[in-house]
C-alpha cells in the first residue's frame, strides 16, 4: 500500500512538473509569437528574448533573431535606396526646370526679332537648351533603372574635369534668362572680362552651377542683380535679399532649405551648385552685408591657358 502510495505521489508530482512545463512553452512560445509580428512590422528591432529556459525554445529565438536581423539589414539598405533615388530624381526634377525657362525666354525673343542672324542664334541655343533636357532625361532613367544593379549596371558618375572658357558660359546663361529678367523688371549689372577666362570643370556643371544661382536670384531678389567675373576665375552674384538674416544666409545650401517656408520651391538650386562646383575642384561660399546676397563662385583655374 505504502508502495502504491508513493508512485502515486511520483506520478503526481510529474504530472505537476509536466504541467508547469507545458505552461512555460506556451507562455515562451506566445511571447515568441508577439516579437516576431512586432519584429515583422517594424515596430520594434530589439531581439527575441524569452523567459522559458527550455533549449528548443530558445535556440528557435536564436534562429529566429538571426534572421529577423537579416531581414532589418534589408529592408534598410532599401529604404536608404529609395531615399537616394528619390533625392537623386527630385535633384533632376528641379533641374528640368531651367533649361525650360531658357528655352521659354528665346521663344519670347524671337517674336519681336527681325535678324534672321539673330534668331538663328537663338534656335541654336534653344537646340543646346533641348540637349540639356535630352541629358537630364537620361540621367532620370539611370536612378529610375537603379534599383536594378543587375540588369542596368551603375555608371561611373564622375566625369573628368576639362578646359572650358567659363566667361563665354556665363554669358550664355545670363542671355537665356533675358524674357525673364525683363518680366521681373530686373536689369543686371555685368561685368566680365573681354578676354576668355578658362578653367578645369565640366561644362554641363558650370552651366548648372550660373542657371540655378540666377534663377534663384530672380527669384528671390526684388529689382537688381550684379554679376561679376574676375581674372581668377571667381564669380560673384550679388542681389538685396530683405528677407534674408545672416543666419539664413548661412543655412542657404543646407538641402531642402528655403528662404520662405511657405514657398513652394525644393530649396535645392543652392545645395546642387555646391555639389557641383565641389565635384569640379571649386568653391562656394555665401555672404550677407547690408542687405546684399553675395554668393561666390571660386573655379579652379586651368593655368597651361
Amino acid at each position: 500500500m505504502e508502495i502504491l502510495i508513493v508512485i502515486c505521489i511520483i506520478l503526481a508530482i510529474a504530472l505537476v512538473a509536466a504541467v508547469i512545463k507545458i505552461v512555460l512553452l506556451k507562455r515562451g512560445y506566445d511571447e515568441l509569437t508577439d516579437n516576431i509580428e512586432d519584429q515583422v512590422k517594424g515596430q520594434t528591432q530589439i531581439p527575441v528574448t524569452l523567459t522559458t529556459t527550455d533549449p528548443h525554445a530558445r535556440r528557435t529565438a536564436e534562429t529566429l533573431n538571426r534572421e529577423l536581423k537579416n531581414l532589418q539589414d534589408e529592408r534598410n539598405a532599401y529604404h536608404d535606396g529609395n531615399r537616394k533615388v528619390a533625392e537623386a530624381v527630385t535633384n533632376i526634377s528641379h533641374d528640368i526646370r531651367t533649361p525650360l525657362t531658357a528655352i521659354n525666354s528665346y521663344l519670347d525673343l524671337m517674336e519681336d526679332e527681325k535678324d534672321e542672324t539673330l534668331k538663328a542664334q537663338y534656335l541654336e541655343r534653344i537646340k543646346s537648351r533641348t540637349l540639356s533636357l535630352s541629358e537630364l532625361a537620361d540621367e532620370l532613367f539611370k536612378y529610375s533603372t537603379s534599383a536594378d544593379p543587375d540588369k542596368y549596371p551603375v555608371q561611373d558618375a564622375d566625369v573628368p574635369s576639362v578646359s572650358i572658357d567659363i566667361c563665354r558660359a556665363l554669358e550664355e546663361c545670363i542671355l537665356s534668362f533675358y524674357a525673364a529678367f525683363k518680366e521681373k523688371g530686373i536689369e543686371p549689372e555685368i561685368e566680365l572680362p573681354d578676354h576668355p577666362v578658362y578653367v578645369l570643370c565640366e561644362k554641363k556643371s558650370a552651366n548648372r552651377i550660373f542657371e540655378n544661382l540666377i534663377s534663384n536670384a530672380i527669384k528671390y531678389a526684388d529689382n537688381a542683380l550684379d554679376v561679376k567675373l574676375d581674372e581668377n576665375a571667381c564669380a560673384v552674384f550679388s542681389n538685396p535679399a530683405p528677407n534674408l538674416t545672416p543666419v539664413s544666409a548661412a543655412k542657404l545650401f543646407d538641402r531642402y532649405y528655403t528662404v520662405n517656408e511657405g514657398n513652394t520651391s525644393t530649396g535645392l538650386g543652392f545645395s546642387i551648385a555646391k555639389e557641383l562646383i565641389s565635384k569640379n575642384g571649386g568653391t562656394i561660399e555665401s555672404d550677407l552685408i547690408d542687405g546684399v546676397l553675395s554668393i561666390r563662385v571660386s573655379f579652379r583655374k586651368d593655368e597651361t591657358k
